[in-house]
């Protein structure tokens, strides 16, 4: 049976929980109802016999044309009495004077209350002087409750006795037709209520039918499957939060599989080159081994610089990517900027226009901007401007839109900083890949680098909930700018740092 049990699926399980509840509670207000009713049919039988006898007893002492005087005739005050009472359908009277029954209750009836089952009841009962006794007789196909009461009056000389009957059967046999009824109803009502329970189930435990049909056909070559959710309830809740993990499996393996991609791709060349130079190595020459020995630690390096930058990119999908704390953005231009001019022989100028303090990850933020400014060294000419700039951007600013637009978290402003440079530019229809891993502008080719700069500022840019975009003309320059949402951001007058500002509010150095 147990093994039986372990077989049966939720919707089994909880269909037979809510109709066994549903026949419980059906049951118990059947056995409590008509329990009831039995019980108030004895009591009701029981007062209406009583009341009998007590009528009885009231008329002996002042029955009509008697002028209030007492009966002194057994025989003429049960007369009296029988004629004047009527009793009920399921009612009967009969007197007997000296066990012989004279006189009974007139009507029709389904039963006789002068049959012989009954006076034998009578006859085998002793009922005392001035007593009366309750019993039952099944006669006639019925059931009856009779009361036989002693008649006892003070100059009479023979034995009297009131026997009133009951059809208690009829009475109990419709209590009971009223129950089949009902356990017929409750047995209609639990079928009707199972099959609706049966759909409804169906339609609730759908999800997680299909969650179970998911899990058995993901594998690790195939994570496209999904649950169809519909409604809002704890199961389609569920069945969400299940397709959100494999969204982060997916990811997380394309993540893997992009990295072991990008890997074999940018390394192939290296090791091609540095298995070539060792084949052609002539080791009896020194000048040949120094040479080629530079070359091979030169293809080193720029093999851990790519692997570097692909850990970083890596490391970008971690939630412990960033250590965010309390910033003053002011500082923070400032940090980046005595980092700036080491990168080359440029004009660099700073506009630290935004003031005030904010949460971010300072170290990330200025890996970002030296990253972008490493690139405008780049692109540029020596002596040329580069500028970094920081400003709040509101919502009223056309910057806002295209922040979100670009997929930064929705926040009433953003923090941007940008740098610009007066390089080579990008072509309008080459600025959307520069964000890409190994996406590079064509005239980017003869340019050393990796192609992972860029990628690895957006990945910063956006582990902030921000964006990152570009503005270029092609032979002019460029401007990239991050926005990231200015979470805990609030207003103060920011000491500006070593440098002085110029008339225009910004900071100048040389470089």
């Amino acid at each position: 049976m147990n093994e039986a049990y372990r077989g049966w699926t939720v919707r089994r399980r909880l269909l037979a929980l809510m109709v066994g509840m549903m026949a419980l509670g059906i049951a118990l207000t059947g056995v409590l109802s008509f329990a009831l009713q039995f019980r108030s049919l004895d009591e009701r039988v029981q007062a209406d016999l009583e009341q009998e006898v007590q009528e009885v007893q009231a008329f002996a002492q002042s029955g009509p044309l008697r002028d209030g005087e007492p009966y002194t005739d057994a025989e003429a005050l049960l007369f009296a009495f029988l004629r004047s009472s009527i009793a009920s359908s399921n009612e009967a009277f009969l007197a007997l004077v000296d066990g012989e029954p004279l006189f009974q209750s007139t009507g029709e009836r389904d039963f006789d209350v002068a049959h012989d089952d009954v006076l034998a009841l009578v006859g085998r009962t002793d009922v005392g002087p001035g007593r009366a006794v309750i019993d039952t007789v099944d006669t006639q196909g019925t059931t009856l409750t009779v009361m036989m009461a002693d008649v006892q009056l003070p100059e009479e000389e023979r034995w009297a006795t009131f026997v009133v009957a009951i059809d208690t059967g009829t009475l109990t046999g419709q209590i009971w037709r009223r129950v089949w009824t009902y356990a017929g109803v409750g047995l209609a009502s639990l079928a009707l209520a199972g099959a609706l329970a049966h759909v409804v189930l169906g339609r609730l435990l759908r999800p997680l039918r299909e969650l179970q049909e998911a899990t058995a056909h993901i594998t690790t070559e195939d994570l496209s499957r999904r649950v169809e959710v519909s409604g809002e309830t704890d199961i389609t809740d569920l069945a969400l939060r299940f397709n959100g993990m494999l969204d982060r499996i997916e990811e997380g393996v394309q993540m893997q599989r992009q990295f072991l991609d990008d890997a074999a791709h940018e390394l192939r060349t290296p090791l091609t080159i540095l298995r070539g130079n060792a084949e052609l190595l002539r080791a009896d020459d020194p000048e040949d081994v120094r040479a080629t020995r530079t070359l091979m630690l030169d293809e080193v390096d720029r093999m851990q610089r790519l692997v570097d930058d692909l850990l970083m990119l890596a490391r970008a999908q971690r939630q412990d990517f960033l250590r965010p704390v309390d910033a003053d953005v002011t500082e923070l231009a400032v940090e980046c900027m005595e980092r700036l001019t080491a990168l080359g022989e440029r004009q660099w100028r700073l506009a630290a226009h935004a003031e005030g303090r904010m949460t971010l990850d300072r170290h990330r933020l200025i890996q970002a901007v030296v990253q972008l400014a490493a690139n405008a060294v780049k692109f540029s000419e020596p002596g040329s401007i580069v500028e970094l700039a920081t400003e709040w951007v509101g919502e009223e600013d056309p910057q806002h839109a295209r922040a979100v637009k670009g997929g930064a978290r929705r926040a009433p402003r953003y923090l941007a900083l940008s740098v610009s440079d007066h390089g080579t530019g990008i072509p309008e229809s080459e600025q959307d890949r520069v964000f890409e891993r190994f996406g590079r502008a064509e005239a980017a080719s003869s340019v050393e680098g990796s192609g992972l700069g860029l990628a690895i500022v957006s990945a910063i840019a956006e582990a902030h909930g921000g964006a990152v975009g570009v503005d270029s003309v092609d032979g002019l320059g460029s401007r990239f700018t991050m926005w990231i949402p200015a979470t805990g951001a609030r207003e103060e007058d920011g000491q500006v740092g070593p440098a002085e500002r110029d008339r225009t509010g910004s900071l100048t150095t040389g470089g």
